[in-house]
Formats: C-alpha cells, structure tokens, sequence
C-alpha cells in the first residue's frame, strides 16, 4: 500500500503533458496488479487497465516505449482471461465458486 500511495503522489506531480506521466502510470498500474494478485481485488485490476491504457496513448506508433506499454497491458488482460477460465471450472455449487467470482 505504501509503493501505491508513494505512486499516486508522483503522478500527481505529472500533470498531462508532463514527460514522465507515463512512466509514473505504468508504476501505479505495476504495483496495483501486484496488489491485486495477492489480494484479489478487481478494481486494483480495473484501476491498472486504464492507466497502461493512459500511457500507451501517450506513446504513440514509433514511440520506443510504445512495446512495454503494450506488454503491460496485455498482461493485466491474461490476467482476467485467465480469472474467467477459472470461475468457468467451478459450476454453481463448487465450493471454490465464490473465490472466483471475488477474483473477477
């Protein structure tokens, strides 16, 4: 929570426009998935998705970060793929079905 908090104050400090915005996005949006693979939030997951999505739009084609933002993102989408192959394996009834349904 304190990497997150720590994060958070150092975008503040990037307004739009700043040259840095983007890199503090994506560490907000790296420490808030790793909250959310050991807590299970989903808005921590949720919240991780629009920010990779705010800094690939800021590195646009031919930008040479524009991979890691791509990266990033399509990790945190696996990320829900996976969580709803693993609700699909627990039917109603499954004693694991609540965890699943927390975990989307």
């Amino acid at each position: 929570d304190d990497a997150i908090d720590l994060d958070r104050q150092a975008l503040e400090l990037c307004p739009p426009g700043h040259t840095t915005r983007p890199v503090s996005l994506i560490w907000l949006a790296i420490h808030l998935s790793y909250r959310y693979n050991q807590l299970g939030v989903m808005r921590d997951l949720e919240e991780a998705i629009v920010l990779d999505r705010e800094a690939l739009n800021l590195r646009p084609q031919g930008h040479p970060d524009r991979s890691s933002s791509l990266n990033n993102l399509a990790d945190l989408n696996e990320a829900i793929v996976l969580n709803r192959e693993a609700l699909n394996l627990c039917p109603q009834g499954h004693p694991d079905r609540s965890s699943s349904l927390n975990n989307l």
